[in-house]
């Protein structure tokens, strides 16, 4: 079939497309690599730079989609973009020290080949100058005696975000290049680096790794979504970049929605704190964060709030994660509903939960002494790990399972409408927490009711009481829950159960702590009328004490 193509007015428009079928199948249509119309921003052949001795970037047809990536340009220049390695250890924490891949600036520095290396990548607008790139840096230090080394792409991470895009691959090309010159020449071993990127700077770290042979580790701060999401592999971030590929997805709303970072998973282990999209605390029309943040962290940090606080949440909770006692341990589950119903809570096969942040290389399932690391991390690859975490530092919460069982007596009825609070007492400290957070609940009697809470309060397994507050909800909108004269709108329930999960060991149970706690009334069940409270204790009576009381 012939095409003709027209130019009016800056529009294109192509014959033949009813008799094409393109729009019998947009999916189809939409996916760039499909279409065989020479478009002006499609290159029919291979386009290709070669840039000195870090090798060549080209631009084919699987760097274009028509939704998702429409526009690709080549990188600025080497000149502009200025790509900088910045070095930091422990002889000097604060000053930095430029490296560059020859041998007088290496041996001049106080870079120890025989130690770790962490590399810091910033993303669009940003500089090495940032406050988080300085406490990031400043808590690898404390944490661990390695080489910290920062990607200053300054140059290049400027509007407008298509060529910023662009210019990821020319930075990656400079990242690799000195690894593997560290390689080659002083016999660094990859598996001993450590890349950590935001937004672009992920992306920036895969194009990297996808040219660095056995490199061990990156980790993604939110990747960027925008010409990102929905690409092939080789365009983004993914798990073939690096032995273990973690990441952290903390505003994926979607560019629609000003959320600015990927939704589907892109690593080996992908975290989706409070479900990747909205995080707590950064509602600004619900509180005077931007404000306080102003007074507290200066102009920069507020203004990073404002615009992305979302976004930049993943580095708050990565940094935090560096030196903290409390893991963040996330679950594996298919989605957020069924995590916040507590049915995702084990850890089977240890790969059922891992560990977020810094030290998800110490997820147990990845460090099987009897399987390898990179088969092992196989098996995760599409998994999507939640967890809960606090609005403000520190961010890491204990997460807990609150199974309550109701009794079923005969003058009960069938089911329920309210609210149920709970007060747990340890004394590491009281937790109360909302079990019906999301308004009304539907209670059946008779039936099992379990739900996730985080409170940053360990209670080490030690549950010494727990209390219950019910309140029954009428709604004129149902009858049925309209209770006068003719219903009872008392809560009956038999027992409590608290687990607070800890990571396992070989060996361990999945819920390191479970306490079942009870009634302290001669019946096997609390009788919690409407607007009334309902006391359980540490022990249990078995049921023969029961029928004998």
């Amino acid at each position: 079939m012939r095409r003709t193509r027209l130019a009016v007015s800056g529009v294109l428009f192509l014959s033949g497309i009813a008799s094409a079928g393109i729009l019998d199948n947009f999916n189809n249509w939409a996916r760039s690599d499909r279409i065989e119309v020479n478009l002006p921003w499609l290159p029919f052949e291979n386009e290709t730079r070669c840039y000195d001795e870090l090798g060549c970037i080209n631009i084919t047809r699987t760097w274009y989609h028509l939704i998702n990536r429409p526009f690709n340009v080549f990188p600025l220049p080497r000149s502009v973009i200025n790509t900088r390695f910045i070095l930091y250890t422990r002889l000097n924490p604060s000053e930095g020290q430029l490296l560059r891949a020859n041998n007088q600036s290496i041996e001049k520095s106080n870079l120890d080949i025989d130690k770790k290396t962490k590399f810091i990548i910033h993303g669009f607008i940003d500089t090495p100058l940032s406050n988080w790139v300085r406490d990031m840096r400043d808590e690898l230090l404390k944490h661990q005696d390695v080489n910290v080394i920062v990607v200053d792409w300054a140059g290049g991470s400027l509007p407008l975000y298509t060529q910023a895009t662009a210019n990821t691959r020319l930075v990656g090309l400079e990242l690799a290049y000195l690894i593997n010159y560290l390689m080659k020449n002083y016999e660094v071993d990859p598996k001993s680096i450590h890349i950590i990127g935001h937004s672009l700077g992920a992306h920036t770290a895969g194009y990297a790794g996808a040219l660095v042979p056995g490199l061990g580790r990156i980790t993604g701060l939110d990747p960027a979504e925008p010409y990102f999401q929905g690409m092939p592999a080789h365009v983004r971030l993914d798990p073939s970049d690096a032995d273990l590929v973690d990441v952290i997805h903390t505003d994926g709303k979607g560019i629609l929605f000003l959320g600015y970072g990927m939704s589907q998973p892109c690593g080996h282990l992908d975290f989706y704190p409070n479900d990747g999209k909205e995080q707590p605390g950064c509602d600004i029309t619900q509180s005077p964060l931007v404000p306080l943040t102003l007074i507290r962290d200066g102009l920069e940090e507020a203004s990073r709030v404002l615009v992305a606080c979302n976004h930049v949440r993943a580095i708050k909770l990565f940094t935090d994660s560096i030196n903290s006692q409390c893991p963040y341990i996330g679950h594996q589950c298919s989605n957020y509903n069924l995590f916040r119903e507590g049915r995702c809570f084990t850890c089977k096969s240890g790969t059922g939960c891992a560990i977020m942040g810094y030290h998800a290389d110490t997820t147990p399932g990845l460090v099987d002494k009897e399987v390898s690391p990179q088969s092992k991390s196989q098996e995760t690859i599409g998994s999507r790990y939640f967890l809960t975490t606090g609005k403000e530092y520190p961010y890491c919460h204990r997460m807990y399972r609150i199974s309550v069982e109701l009794a079923h007596p005969p003058h009960a009825e069938t089911w329920v409408q309210g609210h149920l609070k709970a007060s747990i007492f340890s004394p590491h400290g009281a937790i109360h927490m909302d079990l019906t957070p999301s308004g009304d609940m539907r209670l059946e009697h008779g039936s099992t009711y379990s739900t996730m809470v985080s409170h940053p309060v360990d209670m080490a397994g030690d549950v010494r009481k727990v209390e219950l507050n019910w309140e029954y909800d009428m709604n004129v909108l149902e009858p049925r829950t309209l209770c006068l004269f003719w219903c009872n709108d008392h809560l009956y329930v038999r027992n409590v159960v608290v687990e607070e999960m800890e990571m396992p060991g070989r060996g361990k149970r999945d819920a390191q702590f479970s306490s079942r706690l009870c009634s302290k009334g001669k019946k096997d069940y609390a009788d919690i009328s409407n607007r009334g409270r309902g006391i359980f204790l540490e022990s249990c009576r078995s049921s023969n004490e029961f029928s004998k009381s």
